[in-house]
């Protein structure tokens, strides 16, 4: 809330842009598999690119025939409040887990901004029972039943990342987990 949207293409008249886009963000249904290219190219430098990407989009397996006949309806009749909603929702839950996890010792979230996810820095010298941010998340879930994402999967290790789409109840129960989780398992002399 409160951010004003640029679009990307009116940041230059000389470089092409392809802007990407889904429904997946969007209106958060993942795996419904509808996503496009915008391609902003005032001065045709992409021309040979746009032959590649069409005979790509052929062969990648895509939404099925009901998500595609639906598309128009889904893009030009859902109503504003409905978008609003959706960022009230992402910003709230972001609210939540960030004031919950900012108080858990060995824990770092970074607040986002516009993201459906939030990133969590754990300070893995803490937490001298886990190698890294993977074994890290596979002990929360072994043991708390939390699953989030390690950062190295976005090569951004010693951190984690969770969703903030669900409700916010679930948002506050995985944080609690996190948190016993980690009070568990920190250590405050790396040493010990």
């Amino acid at each position: 809330p409160g951010s004003k949207h640029v679009a990307v293409s009116s940041l230059t008249k000389e470089v092409p842009v392809l802007s990407c886009g889904g429904l997946t963000k969007r209106f958060l249904v993942p795996g419904w598999r509808m996503g496009w290219i915008i391609i902003h190219d005032r001065k045709q430098r992409l021309a040979n690119a746009i032959v590649g990407l069409k005979n790509m989009c052929g062969r990648i397996l895509g939404s099925n025939t009901i998500i595609q006949g639906a598309l128009p309806e889904i893009l030009t009749k859902t109503p504003q409040s409905y978008f609003d909603g959706v960022i009230d929702v992402l910003h709230s839950n972001a609210t939540l887990a960030y004031k919950m996890l900012k108080t858990v010792r060995g824990l770092n979230p970074v607040m986002p901004n516009g993201a459906m996810y939030m990133m969590i820095g754990v300070s893995i010298e803490r937490f001298p029972a886990f190698k890294d941010d993977t074994h890290f998340v596979q002990e929360l879930v072994n043991e708390q039943s939390v699953f989030c994402l390690p950062g190295s999967c976005f090569e951004y290790p010693g951190y984690v990342r969770i969703v903030l789409t669900v409700p916010g109840p679930m948002i506050e129960e995985a944080c609690s987990r996190m948190a016993e989780f980690c009070d568990r398992h920190f250590k405050k002399d790396s040493r010990a």
